[in-house]
């Protein structure tokens, strides 16, 4: 797999592997900034795109949100190169696409917003579980494979909350946040090898 990289293709990896390091960095620093100017918001009571529409936080959240579906989107096309079946990488990449919709498409735009949003999380969970379940022979998909798994059944068994509280913010961390991590440790990986 790394081995029958050719140099153009290295550095497409390269590129998508420190676009995956970021992306966390990214969409952590927007939501912690966007949170620290909103004293209403609770994560209890409150969705994340909350944050999208407030005047004090829109900038900072919708930006942010657009700016890591690019890096996301970016970090799929790397993942296409190196994945030996493709097709989680494909899935990932459209919810990538779909972080982008919930950045230019505030909760103000109730039905895109809607739907790029449940595309998002819906999307991110099965490219994961793609992923998991197809990982390759090698150890490297193997082990993000492995980890891709237990971060579904995160996400998935993050669903218990919605019944707990009145806002979904809890539940839509608990199934991102992961596997933003996620990219960041495989991106790690990526930037690695194919130095």
């Amino acid at each position: 797999m790394w081995q029958s990289l050719d140099r153009r293709q290295s550095g497409i990896t390269r590129v998508a592997g420190m676009c995956g390091v970021f992306l966390p960095v990214v969409i952590f620093t927007s939501l912690g900034l966007s949170i620290a100017s909103s004293p209403w918001f609770t994560w209890t009571q409150h969705a994340l795109s909350d944050l999208g529409i407030q005047e004090n936080s829109a900038f900072l959240f919708n930006y942010g949100m657009i700016f890591g579906g690019v890096l996301a989107l970016i970090f799929s096309v790397g993942l296409m190169k190196i994945l030996t079946n493709k097709l989680g990488a494909y899935v990932l990449m459209l919810s990538s696409l779909a972080l982008i919709g919930i950045g230019v498409f505030p909760e103000t735009i109730f039905t895109l917003h809607f739907l790029t949003s449940a595309s998002f999380f819906i999307l991110l969970a099965i490219g994961l579980l793609v992923i998991g379940v197809t990982r390759g022979y090698n150890s490297f998909e193997k082990n993000i494979g492995l980890l891709a798994l237990v971060l579904v059944v995160i996400a998935i068994s993050s669903t218990v909350f919605l019944f707990r509280f009145d806002g979904i913010a809890i539940t839509e961390a608990l199934c991102c946040f992961p596997a933003f991590i996620w990219c960041s440790i495989v991106g790690i990986k990526m930037t690695l090898v194919s130095s």
